[in-house]
């Protein structure tokens, strides 16, 4: 596995490989927004962190030390083959983070969620000798859509939506997930959802390639992601660590990443955005179960009238 350069200079990490034997589980999570059923190698992630799934600073946390506990100098034993993510909330996969933490001025605890939040993306592509596939089947907006879309893998429920929202704040994906997005589709239908602030169902997903394949329920979402899983688990380690890592020069390169992090802040201190992000707020009700969460790009441009 590669030294996760930018993780180093982020939070102080050094990554080299070991071998064993065994997977061990993950240890619990410290918010309790994670919840893991350890199969043999592979390892089912259940996201729960009502009523939203929102991003905020308890799921940062717990989703950074879960990935972190799979780096493989920290184990005594070998990483699960495959992670995957999906939500105990039949309407919310991931959502977008809180929009608080990204309220100018970025005081050094908002720049400190940045940091652990890019992190996690990062992790998400250097582990290469586990791979984290996502079983979405209920929204998945802003930066829970950034985090879905880098990953390995990703499969749709008959409930899942995800879309980009944040050029209604006059900012935008910043942490990756316009650069994976125009990959996985192209650069004209990226720019069509990212700067019309658009969402588009499991169907409409798969068939520009957002989503690797549709199911339409959960019952065969699941048990075709878990066929899946146990597949590739039969198969040796090393290849596929080999894959991962081989087939990392499709990735956007990491300076471009690294800018859009940068252009991010820089956007994000705009004079306007603290208006809109009150607007929303207000429109939210503090970021619970409201209209707006339930359709949040498509209704952004209430912000504005």
């Amino acid at each position: 596995m590669r030294t996760l350069t930018t993780l180093c200079f982020l939070l102080g990490l050094t990554i080299t490989t070991t071998r064993s034997y065994f997977v061990a589980p993950p240890p619990p999570s410290k918010h309790g927004t994670l919840s893991f059923a350890p199969n043999g190698n592979i390892t089912r992630v259940t996201v729960n962190n009502p009523p939203l799934n929102l991003f905020d600073n308890n799921l940062l946390q717990d989703m950074l030390s879960f990935l972190q506990s799979l780096i493989p100098s920290t184990r005594t034993t070998p990483a699960p083959k495959v992670v995957i993510f999906a939500s105990a909330n039949p309407h919310f996969y991931l959502m977008h983070r809180d929009v608080q933490g990204i309220h100018p001025p970025l005081l050094p605890w908002k720049r400190q969620a940045i940091a652990t939040y890019i992190a996690i993306t990062r992790y998400l592509q250097d582990l290469t000798e586990t791979v984290f596939i996502g079983e979405c089947n209920g929204r998945a907006f802003g930066a829970g859509n950034e985090v879905l879309v880098q990953m390995d893998m990703r499969f749709a429920g008959p409930n899942a939506s995800v879309g980009f929202f944040e050029n209604g704040f006059g900012v935008f994906p910043g942490g990756g997930g316009q650069q994976f997005l125009a990959q996985l589709t192209n650069k004209a239908r990226a720019m069509e959802y990212v700067l019309g602030a658009r969402q588009i169902d499991g169907p409409t997903g798969a068939a520009i390639g957002w989503f690797n394949r549709y199911y339409d329920s959960a019952e065969a979402l699941r048990e075709g992601v878990d066929e899946l899983a146990v597949r590739i688990g039969r198969f040796p380690q090393g290849n596929l660590n080999a894959t991962k890592a081989g087939l990392r020069w499709i990735n956007p390169r990491m300076e471009v990443l690294e800018g859009d992090v940068a252009e991010f802040i820089v956007q994000d201190m705009k004079d306007d955005t603290p208006g809109l992000i009150d607007r929303f707020l207000e429109l939210s009700r503090n970021e619970t179960v409201t209209p707006i969460e339930l359709d949040t790009p498509e209704k952004m441009v209430e912000l504005y009238g």
